[in-house]
């Protein structure tokens, strides 16, 4: 049997990030593709919002999430396959496995129940043997995955402000140069930039983190570098504690959480729920300066 694979050289290490990230891109959509996909699928439109708008925002949130995950067990079935079969250790250890333990079998004496447990024990063996590779596709996958999970926040939100007629730019919609002075843990301005430079206190400047632990204090230091006067922080984090209210109270930050979550801050004015700031603070302030 061939040598158990223990680690991988930097070339081989090199290689085999390379092909992750071109099997990822074969096989793995944006998130903002399984996103729009589901809204158009489901038809949602600005009464289904006006109707239940957290429901919707957690519903594709979930939905986009199951899709996506649909795409990367493809994409890890083909990147293993790939590994297998072109790499030549990887290759001789599944080969040996193979000719060792199945293609000598007779399988008409063998049950159905005793195939599967040889397959099933070639196929933990081969695995366990190139685990340097397995683990590096985890490590991946996790970085990829908490990558995506943002993403897709960020895009439903944008896509309710799209479905709600609200005006609004966001970092990819304008130039790093005139966005600088916002800073860049600002996801986007209502109405717009050029009104922010204007009236900045009669406009919303929105940031989006689908878990708070430390990070609110970027959002923090953001705000003290860059002189925004107040921000709204959206999150789906449910561990939301009353001195962290207190604290980002004195940042003027408003922290936007789901509604059976703001229940337990019910006189914290600084606390709004998704139904409040899509249905008051975003229309209050878009209709200021339609005016």
């Amino acid at each position: 049997m061939s040598d158990l694979i223990t680690a991988l050289d930097n070339t081989e290490l090199e290689w085999w990030k390379e092909k992750i990230e071109e099997h990822r891109i074969r096989f793995v959509n944006k998130p903002s593709y399984y996103v729009e996909k589901i809204i158009k699928e489901r038809k949602i439109n600005k009464e289904d919002l006006e109707k239940n708008i957290e429901g919707i925002l957690l519903s594709l949130r979930e939905e986009a999430w199951q899709t996506y995950l649909i795409d990367e067990a493809l994409f890890n079935s083909e990147i293993i396959s790939h590994l297998f079969v072109n790499r030549n250790l990887p290759k001789t250890i599944l080969s040996e496995l193979l000719n060792r333990e199945f293609f000598n079998l007779d399988l008409e004496k063998l049950s159905k129940e005793e195939i599967e447990i040889k397959i099933a024990k070639i196929v933990g063996d081969s695995t366990g043997r190139v685990f340097p590779y397995i683990y590096q596709l985890s490590l991946s996958t996790t970085n990829s995955r908490r990558t995506r999970s943002g993403k897709v926040f960020e895009t439903l939100i944008e896509s309710f402000f799209d479905i709600l007629q609200y005006p609004y730019e966001t970092q990819s919609s304008i130039s790093s140069g005139e966005y600088w002075s916002l800073g860049k843990k600002v996801d986007l301005i209502v109405p717009d930039v050029e009104k922010y430079s204007k009236e900045r206190a009669k406009c919303a400047v929105v940031t989006m983190k689908t878990s708070l632990r430390e990070r609110w204090q970027e959002v923090a230091e953001e705000l003290h570098r860059t002189s925004v006067p107040h921000i709204y922080l959206l999150t789906l984090d449910p561990k939301v504690s009353g001195n962290l209210i207190d604290t980002i109270k004195r940042y003027n930050i408003t922290l936007v959480i789901l509604k059976k979550d703001k229940e337990r801050f019910p006189r914290s004015d600084n606390v709004k729920d998704y139904e409040t700031f899509f249905k008051k603070e975003i229309p209050y302030i878009a209709n200021y300066w339609k005016a």
